[in-house]
């Protein structure tokens, strides 16, 4: 019962935290406890689902907020565009993949499938994702239950993989 609590708190903080990750916790406590490994996982992935949730919720008030609406509407004044040269050409495609990646989150029925691709990959980033997703019209049930469902599939995978190779 103590692992799976810390489980979920490693998850929580692993939200917060891109540096402290979850995976490492959940394949030593499946290796030295006799905690069952889909316990763990559904465990992390309901931290790491709160956490992500606050950020989502949190990015999303924070754009409402009259502060920060003053601030993003005074742009700084363009010189217009500059010439592309050998640095311009390199990052011309990763741009433009970039921009594609916007175009479908910004449509909620596919944001949710990159949502899910995202939670369950980690690309792209679900701390990067959670934040841009707050500020489109997803539902937040909709945000909650495909971050869930992508955490749950990769922290179960990764609590299983200790039984797999002998531990």
């Amino acid at each position: 019962m103590i692992a799976v609590l810390a489980a979920a708190a490693v998850g929580l903080l692993s939200a917060f935290l891109p540096f402290t990750p979850a995976e490492p916790y959940l394949m030593a406590a499946v290796a030295t406890t006799g905690t069952p490994p889909v316990a763990l996982g559904v465990a992390a992935a309901a931290g790491q689902t709160a956490g992500k949730f606050l950020i989502f919720l949190g990015t999303r008030g924070a754009i409402r907020s009259p502060w920060l609406r003053r601030r993003l509407s005074r742009r700084a004044p363009t010189t217009g565009p500059k010439p592309a040269g050998r640095w311009g050409a390199a990052l011309a495609r990763p741009k433009a993949a970039g921009a594609r990646l916007v175009e479908v989150m910004e449509r909620p029925r596919q944001a949710i499938g990159l949502l899910l691709v995202s939670a369950v990959t980690g690309f792209p980033p679900l701390l990067a994702t959670s934040v841009y997703l707050g500020r489109t019209p997803l539902r937040p049930v909709a945000f909650a239950a495909a971050c869930l469902l992508g955490r749950t599939i990769r922290f179960v995978a990764i609590a299983l993989t200790p039984r797999l190779v002998g531990y």
